[in-house]
């Protein structure tokens, strides 16, 4: 039996193998994804999915986070950018800094979402009155300038610089910022599970003596008022800092300030509640007006003014309010 089972699938395999080779061949060409990636308009995600809290509370309207829709090329969507003026196209090597590598750019991305949450969930307890501590303070490397003189990489957990523990980012800004340009250091870090040294030469940034890399911080807050934050695998970045903050800020108090309202917004957030620029306003702004947000808080400068622009030259039915502070954001939506 199972040798004519055999002999039929072989002879239809002699009789249709052109046909199944162009079928194999498309689906490669189809899926094969090339050296480019492509920018669209996103969306916005209700951020009362993104907090788990023990409370009942709920918004007459809601508080939505702006995001950028990003892929990797395939032939398909290559061909489509390029006839659709709203998608652009960029080369894979545009998506990092220097010699830094994709992989040293999703690193950057998933600890940056992480620093942001932190930021967020800080400056809410803050504007809470809530009291928290941290423990577990990790710094990493997250990005090495090409004109650094250093053998840090990409994912080194910072322990010491000379014999100073460092616990958090501003004990390396102080270490640094009585030397001079040329002064050389030594770090002791960890790398692949195991304690070693590496040395840098600082340079000269602006002015003042640097090492060259930008350094994120992550951390365990605790505090009575537990909250846990649930994000996917796939996302990443900072950009949602503010709407975070806002968002555990509502909860930990319980208050509406959406007036029944779609509020979209998008910005980082740093530990005194500034807000940040962020990129791809454009594709965050046509996302939000796609989901028929009523209000998108945008940060103060660049972004406001190309958002403001776009808004004006396709007279989209949104209202714009440039945002600097978290302060800001509250004084706002209370009024």
């Amino acid at each position: 039996m199972s040798n004519k089972v055999y002999d039929k699938f072989k002879n239809y395999i002699k009789e249709n193998y052109k046909t199944l080779l162009i079928i194999i061949a498309t689906f490669i060409v189809l899926t094969f994804e090339l050296p480019y990636y492509v920018s669209a308009p996103g969306g916005v995600i209700n951020t009362k999915d993104k907090v788990q809290i023990s409370s009942k509370f709920k918004m007459e309207g809601s508080l939505n986070m702006a995001y950028v829709s990003e892929m990797q090329a395939t032939l398909p969507i290559l061909l489509y950018a390029t006839i659709n003026p709203k998608w652009d196209i960029k080369k894979e090597q545009e998506k990092t800094v220097g010699s830094e590598s994709i992989k040293d750019v999703n690193f950057r991305n998933k600890l940056l979402l992480e620093e942001a949450n932190n930021l967020a969930l800080l400056v809410a307890y803050d504007y809470s009155d809530i009291v928290y501590t941290t423990e577990n303070h990790k710094i990493y490397v997250t990005y090495v300038d090409d004109l650094a003189k250093t053998d840090l990489k990409v994912g080194d957990q910072i322990i010491k610089i000379g014999d100073t523990t460092i616990t958090e980012k501003e004990d390396l800004f102080d270490y640094t910022k009585d030397k001079k340009p040329g002064d050389k250091i030594t770090f002791t870090i960890k790398r692949d599970g195991k304690t070693i040294n590496r040395k840098a030469t600082l340079i000269n940034v602006e002015g003042e003596a640097k090492v060259g890399v930008i350094i994120t911080e992550t951390m365990k807050i605790k505090s009575d008022n537990h909250v846990d934050l649930k994000f996917k695998g796939t996302e990443s970045g900072s950009s949602g800092g503010m709407m975070m903050t806002l968002t555990l800020y509502s909860y930990l108090n319980e208050v509406d300030l959406t007036n029944g309202k779609k509020i979209a917004g998008t910005g980082t957030i740093d530990r005194d509640g500034n807000v940040g620029e962020i990129s791809g306003i454009k594709y965050k702004l046509m996302g939000a007006v796609n989901k028929k947000v009523d209000i998108f808080l945008v940060p103060k400068g660049k972004n406001y003014n190309d958002a403001k622009k776009l808004k004006e030259k396709h007279g989209y039915d949104i209202k714009l309010v440039p945002i600097e502070t978290f302060n800001d954001v509250l004084n706002y939506l209370e009024g």
